[in-house]
């Protein structure tokens, strides 16, 4: 399949972003979390869906998080949403009502939601839909060393083509980036990156006595950065003050993709 041509056309459309990845663990969630707490701080408009029923941290680290981190007033309605996209039927109303979304919408799957988002593009036929709406889909696969994770985002490539842009996360909590072998040496990456024009990004892990508050009490990021309301010891929000900054970088390496512009 030959490569995309011209990027920028494709970065400047709508943007419908999926937080994708095979099985719980992979820190799917916190990258979620993470593209949620950029939107918001640097006002960026953004719908956001959690779909994860079982583990729905994104609603409740952000569910009362309005843009520049202000807090919502009692009798505002949340801001994410909650949609349960592996029972069929449940994504319907996203399809019909695609074209009065904000610019950028993100979605974080459930885990283990390999079958129900691929049959979501197939069944409702997700990418002309999108298309159509003045959407370009980009899916964030988030990288487990195991086969079944390739083999995931095998499938979802397979599946869409060049009809979505993709950006691959290596999360450094399993090692560094050079250790994921199984994903380096596959056919699957050198799809991607070589013929798609997909962008690896890099998780960094959080030390864990900063994590553990922040997980423990359902924080966003940026609040607890915060020197005069964060909960956090000093030395625990430094270390998640640099975390989110370097994190913040980053992301914007893939910022065509996920509505932050070039």
């Amino acid at each position: 399949m030959a490569a995309k041509e011209d990027k920028s056309v494709s970065s400047a459309l709508k943007r419908l972003v999926f937080i994708y990845g095979d099985k719980g663990g992979v820190g799917k969630s916190a990258v979620a979390r993470l593209l949620l707490d950029i939107y918001r701080y640097e006002s960026i408009g953004c719908q956001a869906i959690d779909s994860d029923t079982s583990n729905a941290d994104l609603y409740r680290c952000y569910k009362r998080v309005g843009d520049k981190g202000v807090g919502l007033l009692d009798g505002e309605p949340d801001a994410v949403e909650r949609v349960d996209f592996t029972v069929r039927g449940e994504a319907d109303y996203l399809i019909d009502t695609l074209g009065e979304y904000k610019d950028l919408l993100l979605v974080d799957l459930p885990a283990r939601s390999r079958d129900a988002f691929t049959s979501l593009i197939r069944e409702l036929d997700l990418l002309s839909v999108a298309e159509e709406s003045g959407y370009r889909v980009t899916i964030v696969h988030v990288l487990g060393k195991t086969r079944s994770s390739v083999g995931a985002l095998k499938d979802v490539v397979e599946l869409c083509g060049n009809q979505a842009d993709y950006v691959v996360v290596k999360n450094l909590l399993f090692g560094e980036s050079h250790t994921f072998s199984r994903y380096d040496a596959s056919q699957t990456r050198k799809k991607v990156v070589e013929q798609l024009g997909g962008i690896e990004l890099n998780l960094q892990e959080m030390f864990w006595t900063s994590w553990d508050v922040i997980e423990d009490n359902d924080l966003p990021f940026r609040t607890v950065v915060d020197a005069e309301n964060t909960i956090l010891q000093r030395s625990q929000r430094t270390r998640a003050y640099r975390w989110l900054m370097d994190m913040t970088e980053e992301v914007k390496k893939a910022g065509k993709y996920l509505g932050l512009g070039e």
